[in-house]
């Protein structure tokens, strides 16, 4: 090694090993070192035909007896050393109270999980010893779920789907609803929806504990707290217009209050004629006195309306951006949400909706598999 090479691994805090190899203290080598250490494992093992020395390699490739053992390991289970971003799999654990799974016990847990997603630990450990007679600890069935599979399951909040979805008449309206949408040019079609709009929102946000006495530090907020807006939006990956167009009013949704809206989208330019506008099939959008609305859109606008079909909001981008608004509004500084004052929750939703650009548009459009 150069000294010129050593000066400077000094100088940006590197450290040497007993073989003159440096590292970084605190980080694991990358992942071309891995496959280095892996060839030389491999072609140690051809010429010799037995296992190599690990002695030798770690002192061929310049690295600690650790790091060796832990390529030698993956070439043993895998194959091949994992890519960066792939988790070790462990099957089988040990604990205070537990007992090693076997693959019996890990299909008996499996079954479980698919018999009921959200079942919790402990009933997973009483059914395991009441079917089996297995008997676990709580944290060996957590680490099976996180370090078992390919993917760390944890628990997540799902989207709840109503049982009326899977009706017959409902899925051949989906799939009517899908025969349609694909023959239209995406840039026509704009997703429309209402939204309710607490200002609670804002400063529904985590604080940090205070570190020196154990209290939780109070949220001040500002009168705009217990204020209720309403959101009626539109969006479109059409550069003509805006991507997203919303309007924040005082006022409760209703069939009336939704046709204003509508009049003022159009009087925006939002809207083009041959334009589809896609809304789901709440009351106000066909019911009541928006009874004619397709009728008055069409001969007036020259727009289209058509219905999502029945308990499908996962076709509908404009949900997606109802869930970037509330997730950047809890992001907004609070100095700024004060500095605002009253209506605060109003004005940083008109400046956030503002913003979004087109291609976070299509990206939602995307995750609808509509693209």
């Amino acid at each position: 090694m150069s000294d010129n090479f050593r000066q400077a691994a000094i100088f940006h805090a590197f450290d040497f090993n007993a073989h003159d190899g440096a590292y970084e203290n605190g980080k694991s080598y990358g992942h071309e070192k891995k496959i280095e250490v892996a060839t030389s494992l491999i072609a140690a093992q051809n010429a010799r035909g037995a296992r190599p020395n690990i002695s030798a390699i770690q002192k061929q490739c310049r690295v600690g007896w650790h790091f060796v053992r832990k390529v030698e390991k993956e070439l043993l289970d895998y194959g091949r050393v994992l890519a960066p971003n792939e988790k070790p799999r462990h099957c089988k654990y040990k604990g205070p109270g537990s007992k090693t799974l076997d693959e019996f016990d890990t299909w008996i847990i499996l079954q479980l999980y698919l018999a009921e997603p959200s079942r919790c630990l402990p009933s997973y450990v009483r059914w395991l010893k009441q079917l089996i007679g297995t008997e676990v600890s709580e944290s060996t069935i957590s680490r099976f779920f996180k370090e078992a599979f390919p993917y760390s399951a944890t628990l997540r909040r799902p989207n709840l789907v109503p049982f009326d979805k899977f009706r017959p008449e409902n899925c051949m309206k989906a799939i009517d609803y899908l025969n349609i949408i694909v023959q239209i040019d995406p840039r026509r079609i704009k997703f429309g929806d209402e939204k309710s709009l607490k200002g609670k929102e804002v400063f529904n946000r985590k604080v940090r504990v205070n570190p020196m006495t154990g209290e939780i530090p109070p949220l001040y907020t500002t009168s705009d707290f217990r204020n209720t807006y309403s959101l009626t939006g539109f969006c479109s990956i059409d550069r003509r217009s805006t991507a997203v167009f919303c309007s924040i009013h005082d006022e409760i949704n209703t069939a009336t209050e939704f046709s204003v809206q509508v009049e003022l989208a159009m009087s925006s330019g939002f809207f083009y004629p041959g334009d589809v506008m896609v809304l789901d099939n709440a009351t106000i959008h066909s019911g009541g006195e928006n009874s004619v609305l397709e009728d008055w859109l069409w001969d007036r606008f020259g727009v289209f309306v058509l219905f999502l079909p029945a308990r499908s909001p996962e076709f509908n981008p404009i949900e997606l951006v109802w869930n970037t608004l509330v997730a950047r509004l809890k992001n907004v500084p609070l100095d700024e949400l004060y500095a605002i004052g009253s209506d605060c929750s109003a004005i940083a939703s008109q400046k956030i909706i503002s913003e979004m650009t087109h291609s976070e548009v299509c990206s939602y459009c995307k995750k609808c598999n509509l693209l």
